[in-house]
Parts: structure tokens; C-alpha cells; sequence
């Protein structure tokens, strides 16, 4: 694919996702630039990365936007990151199961080194390894038993 075929891909996404009954013009075109970032990071068409539509969150304005990218290769395969700059792959904490942010995502080689390293074990002292993102255990999906919740959200 061309980088002037990509450009025409994005700039039609963009358009064609700019408007829904339910949010703002302007917040529809905010998510669908998003989405459009995220499938450029991934190196992947726009249209394997779809906003979460449960827009709830848009009454949270702090809340992260949520999108799920699945590969093009693989349609069953699907990654869900989080977006408020950077993305963050979401998943399951290895403690209590919640999802929440597993790693920051700045390039797709950052992915690569997720996919590459895996998780990091979690040690009984309670100190989170380096390679987990800081908003790991700020995340208020963590169950209140998970040592990793934070009881001051």
C-alpha cells in the first residue's frame, strides 16, 4: 500500500466517522483521529481499529478513550489499547484479572518488545518492575483485593 493510498484511507476514515447521533461532531472526529493514529502506529488500514461504543466514558472527561485493533492477518486476534498520549495495551492484571494498562506503547517496536518480553512476574514485596507502565497501578479497574488497587480513586 502506498503512502498516498494510506493518507486516502485515513483522511476517508476520518470523514466517514466524524459525525454520530449520539456525541459531538467534534468528539466523533477526535475518536476517529485516534483510531486512525493507533492503525498508523500498527502499520495496519483504519478500518481493523474500531472505538469502543459503549460511550459512557464521554461523560468522564478524564476517562481514556478505548480501541480495539484486530490484525489483518488474523481477524480473530484482537488488541485493545487505551488512549489518552500515549496508548497503553490493555489486559488482564496477573493478580486480580482486571483490565488494565500492561504497557506503554509509543512505536510499534514497543509492542514488539511486549510481544518479545511478556510480562514481567509480579515479586511478593509489592514493587512494581520497571517494564510495567506507571498508570498500571494507578488503574481504578483493579479489584479492591489486588494489591495493586488504589482505594484513593
Amino acid at each position: 500500500m502506498t503512502i498516498a493510498s494510506r493518507a486516502e484511507s485515513a483522511n476517508d476514515y476520518v470523514r466517514r466517522h466524524s459525525t454520530h447521533p449520539l456525541i459531538s461532531r467534534r468528539k466523533a472526529a477526535d475518536i476517529a483521529r485516534a483510531a486512525v493514529r493507533l492503525a498508523a502506529l500498527l502499520g495496519i488500514d483504519p478500518v481493523h481499529v474500531h472505538p469502543d461504543r459503549r460511550w459512557s466514558y464521554l461523560s468522564l472527561p478524564l476517562a481514556p478513550l478505548t480501541l480495539h485493533a484486530s490484525d489483518p492477518d488474523d481477524p480473530q486476534q484482537v488488541y485493545t489499547f487505551s488512549y489518552s498520549d500515549p496508548f497503553y495495551l490493555l489486559g488482564p492484571c496477573p493478580v486480580c484479572e482486571a483490565t488494565v494498562p500492561l504497557a506503554e506503547i509509543r512505536s510499534l517496536a514497543d509492542l514488539g518488545v511486549f510481544f518479545a518480553d511478556g510480562l514481567a512476574p509480579l515479586p511478593d514485596n509489592g514493587i512494581l518492575p520497571s517494564s510495567y507502565p506507571d498508570e498500571f497501578d494507578r488503574n481504578p479497574s483493579h479489584s479492591s483485593t489486588c494489591p495493586f488497587w488504589d482505594s484513593e480513586e
